[in-house]
């Protein structure tokens, strides 16, 4: 089995592909190649933001057509709505269609729902399946632990 945890943020979407062989081994299949998308700096506003992560997003699935489930962390509404928070749920939105015309199953997951904190997403990932050498952090964490909760419950 194979998912994609995807964790977006108003300055980069962060996603990771673990995989679960026959004997129940969890591999990072990306953690040393592209899980970090960037938005151009061409890019500022947010239909072109829409538009560019889309596109990355229809590349992505047709070079992993194995993708069995696609799971989300997304936002945690403790306090205010934030213009990046809002920004983060339109990208989530964008993934949700995508997944939906692609018939590929979606799962939205707090961290109640993953098994962890905001605290301790980091080294939950990276006890779990190891980090990446470049720009480990709490967002590509984030993406690990929302496809790690997924393949350990099949």
């Amino acid at each position: 089995m194979k998912v994609l945890g995807i964790r977006a943020s108003a300055q980069e979407v962060r996603y990771a592909i673990l995989e679960k062989d026959s004997s129940g081994q969890v591999t990072f299949v990306n953690r040393d190649s592209e899980n970090r998308l960037k938005y151009p700096s061409t890019v500022q506003e947010i239909g072109g933001k829409l538009l560019w992560i889309k596109h990355e997003f229809e590349r992505i699935l047709r070079q992993n057509p194995e993708v069995d489930k696609i799971i989300i962390k997304t936002n945690e509404y403790a306090g205010s709505e934030t213009n990046a928070k809002r920004e983060t749920s339109y990208i989530d939105a964008i993934i949700l269609l995508l997944c939906a015309d692609k018939n590929i199953p979606v799962i939205k997951r707090l961290y109640s729902q993953i098994g962890t904190t905001s605290r301790e997403t980091k080294s939950h990932a990276e006890l779990r399946v190891g980090k990446t050498d470049k720009y480990w952090n709490g967002t590509i964490s984030d993406a690990v632990n929302c496809a790690f909760w997924e393949l350990r419950r099949n």
